[in-house]
């Protein structure tokens, strides 16, 4: 089992979301033979959420894996939400921040990986005040949510912003 896998489901079950999840148990429960003891352990869960969560956050806290992969699965879970109609641009936003919160303070975690996640919330208040122009945060969320480019703070600070 891919513990990139496991970060990705255990925030996603954090905040009401299963997409996947089941399918992905399944396929590691015919797969392995003989079964790891994170499968055996998550197959015994059930339905009991907070259980799971604990499994997948002990088996992801037992070593390090690429956090950015698990970051660019979470983007993608995202950009498939909006565009979806799943998810609104505000609770894209919302879920964003405070999956980044779960993550940790910005003085802990990787700012470059999570950074955008967290702080768009904030530029999408910034906008809505008019403090900043709605286009150039749109421009900003939308590079990120489809591509995965970083914030550019400075870009987001400039009065106008032709898009090309």
């Amino acid at each position: 089992m891919k513990r990139e896998d496991a970060f990705y489901y255990k925030n996603l079950l954090m905040f009401g979301f299963s997409d996947g999840y089941d399918e992905w148990l399944n396929y590691y429960l015919e797969k392995e033979s003989p079964l790891s003891d994170i499968v055996l352990e998550l197959s015994l869960c059930g339905s009991d959420v907070n259980k799971t969560i604990s499994l997948l956050h002990n088996y992801c806290a037992e070593q390090n894996f690429d956090k950015a992969v698990s970051h660019d699965k979470l983007r993608l879970f995202f950009k498939n939400a909006y565009y979806s109609n799943r998810m609104s641009k505000e609770e894209v936003l919302s879920t964003m921040y405070r999956l980044s919160l779960n993550i940790g303070d910005p003085g802990d975690f990787d700012i470059k990986l999570w950074g955008s996640m967290y702080y768009l919330d904030y530029y999408y208040g910034l906008a809505l005040d008019g403090v900043i122009p709605m286009e150039n945060f749109d421009l900003a969320f939308f590079s990120y949510l489809d591509n995965g480019t970083p914030l550019d703070s400075d870009l987001i600070w400039r009065k106008s912003m032709k898009i090309a």
